[in-house]
């Protein structure tokens, strides 16, 4: 959340390895700032673990077993965003200078420091926190926006490919979790617009596709191209093109790239998996036939999915009436007008939109009610 100018984060952390020192600039600055103190540099590590993001560290460089460009380079690793002031002695000045040229330290004085100058820097050195934060906040927020908006356009253009893309989400989800990635966000988008592609095929073809009917030529051409198509719309998302090209090789057998990023390799086997599953397959079938099924997939990664997906638990499933829907429920099953358009897959997680559109378009053709609607457990849910 970006904190408002009135509310921004002020606090100030001071190490140093003399307690009277840490004094000084505790009674000096208390009322300007929120101030912590810490004596020596491993008790401000431990500080900066224990507590929430300081905006600004003031640290001094000469202190015992860890100096202060040592300690600042490690704080860098805990609270990137965190701006970093070293205080130095005169005779320090030549190496604090490099410290400053190779980018680890925001700022550093000389001491004594006069107050108002030290005041100064912090006060310079909050605004650089708050303007970091708040532009990777709102770069994250104009992210989410976009993800949002192409997400629901798939959802009413192509409800079949946006219920794939969900279950896929989930699975996604689940070996992120496994495999305990650091970039699971990166692999829930992928997930997530795994299909978007498929805004220029029919849904028509795409159920041809999963129930194993032939395609004509022109078909198996358009289908071919949709993760193309994908990548092609995100990458002109900034910060996307990771997630684009995992989308472009969605469809790649491990044989023929075994360098291939770890979110491609797993979106070839939960598309695949998802494919079997809707064919009629049961869950131990479709793995059994993926495992007899050589050099198309990531072994490690396959022995995985079986585990999350036997071990999953399952939701609770019941009828409800278009008044109960509410996001985040699942559809138990094609969510259809009585003259046979579709607007929700079996699968298909329940949005705001989503359900906008299938009260509306009730209303216009007829819906049969109740639909049977899944209720997942909260504690398997994503944030």
């Amino acid at each position: 959340m970006i904190e408002s100018q009135n509310n921004k984060n002020n606090r100030v952390l001071f190490v140093d390895d003399e307690s009277n020192i840490l004094d000084s600039f505790r009674r000096t600055l208390c009322k300007r700032f929120s101030v912590t103190t810490a004596c020596g540099p491993l008790a401000g590590l431990d500080t900066v673990r224990d507590h929430p993001p300081f905006a600004v560290i003031v640290s001094d460089l000469k202190m015992p077993r860890m100096n202060g460009v040592e300690f600042l380079s490690e704080v860098r690793s805990l609270s990137p965003d965190t701006v970093r002031i070293l205080l130095t002695g005169h005779a320090d000045t030549e190496s604090s200078v490099a410290a400053v040229n190779e980018g680890a330290i925001f700022r550093f004085l000389t001491k004594p420091c006069q107050t108002e100058s030290l005041i100064r820097a912090i006060e310079a050195g909050i605004d650089q926190y708050h303007l970091v934060t708040s532009e990777r906040e709102l770069l994250r927020g104009t992210l989410r926006g976009s993800i949002k908006v192409l997400s629901e356009v798939l959802a009413l253009t192509n409800p079949e490919a946006f219920g794939r893309s969900e279950r896929i989400k989930r699975h996604m989800n689940a070996l992120s979790s496994h495999f305990e990635r650091p970039d699971a966000l990166k692999l829930e988008l992928a997930a997530m617009l795994c299909q978007i592609g498929c805004v220029t095929l029919t849904s028509e073809m795409l159920n041809k596709h999963i129930r194993g009917e032939e395609l004509s030529g022109e078909e198996q051409q358009l289908f071919a191209m949709h993760p193309h198509v994908g990548y092609d719309l995100l990458t002109h998302i900034p910060r996307m093109r990771d997630v684009a090209r995992i989308i472009q090789q969605q469809n790649v057998p491990l044989s023929e790239d075994k360098d291939m990023h770890f979110g491609a390799r797993a979106l070839k086997i939960l598309l695949d998996y998802d494919m079997l599953a809707s064919r009629g397959m049961a869950a131990g079938e479709a793995l059994q036939y993926m495992q007899n099924t050589q050099s198309i997939y990531d072994p490690e990664i396959l022995r995985a999915f079986r585990e999350t997906i036997l071990d999953q638990e399952v939701s609770v499933a019941g009828e409800m009436y278009l008044e109960d829907l509410r996001p985040g429920l699942i559809a138990a099953q094609n969510i259809e007008t009585r003259d046979g358009m579709r607007l929700a897959t079996k699968g298909q997680e329940l949005s705001e939109a989503c359900i906008a559109r299938i009260r509306n378009f009730a209303k216009a053709y007829g819906l049969d009610e109740p639909i049977r609607m899944i209720v997942p457990d909260e504690s398997t849910q994503s944030s």
